[in-house]
């Protein structure tokens, strides 16, 4: 049984791993377009920030440590240029820029997705980065080597503000700017406060309302990015508005997509061609609160999802169980965590979602390093079922107790429910009513408990 996978990082290398201990004298071949497989794209921010010491350091198991130990013949510098799904045939282009195509009885697409990229006057100007790929990334660190001081990040999502600290750090002045009222998906004021707080404590401008009209070039580099403003002058912008499924191929060798513009497949990762599988950031996966496909491009889908399409390829039973779309990252020294269904989500499944704040402390008044946490949650106002929550402190632990509500979630708690949840307690790891449980008190109330 012939097996090719069409990239090398997360979802791909999960699967092809997976069917190598299932099937271990199976061919596999997976194409890579970068030198790296396993490529961390998650870390690339800390790369930025100087805490990597290394590019090499992105990469989590090298091309090489695939070919020996696993017996995987990992094609790097090698594109994918179409998929005939009916001769069962990838054609490809080497780095020598000789072609060849390579047959497959089973075909697993893990292509990952790519930057949304608006139609601005300037984006094609040399300073401008989007930072979805290896050599985008090493071509940005090249660039902060070469004395530019001035850096304005467009997108206030969580990768926009990795990126704000990142650039922050390596000295440079540094403005986010948003179009939205809020930053971090425009639903949380509070939150929102927070961050533009805790960047304005590190001299990050941020510049909410503010909608981008075009870059500003001089010479072929960019100078300033142009909002509905004015100008804000720059050496560098880094547009960090989301991404996209990367499906072109797929679309092309007419497998099906979703409603989303993502690759559709089955709980065992299978499209619709036989004999054809998909992972990762460019398909679809189901959410466990609304029941439906959805679009969530997370790092541990990505890995789970490779692993279950590499046991269903390999001739084994697996399901891809769903997700809540469980998140977190850090802005200096504030920790951000969110899971489940925003409201809007919320409504347009079909729920009537309601919302409690809550500031409480982080540990008991007899520890020392107690900070405040502020949690979110959101609930239907019908069932009670706790359907999304978002927590941000200066506190590591923020990130651990989102992954608790994560569970609430998945196994459809009530607020009620979690309120009474028995939790551990010892002054130096929390108080004695966790924040967590005084926010679910709250909404418990609220709805007549």
């Amino acid at each position: 049984m012939e097996i090719v996978v069409i990239g090398g990082d997360a979802a791909g290398m999960s699967g092809a791993s997976q069917i190598r201990r299932l099937q271990g004298g199976w061919p596999i071949t997976v194409v890579e377009r970068s030198p790296l497989t396993s490529y961390a794209a998650c870390a690339v921010p800390y790369f930025f920030a100087g805490d990597l010491a290394s590019a090499g350091d992105l990469g989590v198991v090298t091309p090489a440590a695939f070919r020996e130990h696993s017996r995987i013949d990992v094609r790097t510098h090698t594109e994918v240029l179409a998929i005939d799904p009916h001769a069962r045939r990838v054609a490809v282009r080497r780095d020598d820029g000789g072609e060849e195509a390579i047959a497959y009885d089973r075909l697993l697409l893990a292509t990952g997705a790519l930057p949304v990229r608006p139609t601005w006057e300037g984006v094609e100007l040399d300073g401008v980065f989007f930072l979805r790929s290896l050599a985008d990334s090493l071509a940005l660190a090249n660039r902060l080597h070469t004395g530019a001081s001035r850096a304005v990040v467009v997108g206030g999502g969580h990768v926009g503000l990795e990126l704000a600290e990142a650039l922050a750090r390596r000295g440079l002045a540094v403005t986010v700017v948003e179009r939205a009222a809020t930053l971090w998906g425009g639903g949380d004021p509070e939150l929102s406060r927070l961050a533009v707080d805790e960047l304005a404590a590190h001299r990050v401008a941020v510049r909410l309302k503010s909608a981008v009209t075009g870059l500003v070039g001089q010479g072929g580099q960019v100078v300033a990015v142009a909002t509905e403003g004015g100008e804000i002058a720059c050496d560098l912008c880094l547009i960090a508005l989301g991404v996209r499924p990367n499906v072109a191929l797929a679309a092309a060798a007419g497998i099906g997509l979703g409603e989303s513009g993502a690759i559709a497949v089955d709980e065992g990762q299978r499209t619709d061609r036989p004999g054809v599988w998909a992972a990762g950031d460019c398909c679809e996966v189901l959410h466990r609160v609304t029941g439906r496909p959805c679009y969530l491009p997370l790092a541990l889908a990505a890995h789970r999802a490779g692993r279950v399409a590499g046991t269903t390829m390999a001739d084994g039973e697996a399901r891809f169980p769903g997700v809540v779309g469980s998140l977190a990252f850090k802005c200096f020294d504030l920790a951000i965590a969110r899971t489940g269904l925003t409201p809007a989500a919320a409504t347009a499944a079909g729920y009537a979602p309601r919302g409690v704040t809550v500031e409480a402390e982080s540990h008991a008044p007899a520890s020392t390093g107690h900070v405040p946490i502020t949690v979110t949650l959101w609930f239907d106002a019908t069932t009670r079922r706790l359907l999304g929550g978002r927590l941000a402190g200066r506190e590591p632990s923020v990130a651990k107790r989102c992954d608790l509500l994560a569970v609430a979630i998945t196994t459809g708690m009530t607020v009620g429910e979690v309120a009474d949840l028995d939790l551990t307690y010892a002054p130096p790891f929390g108080p004695v009513w966790d924040p967590l449980l005084q926010a679910a008190a709250r909404a418990a109330r609220e709805c007549g408990n």
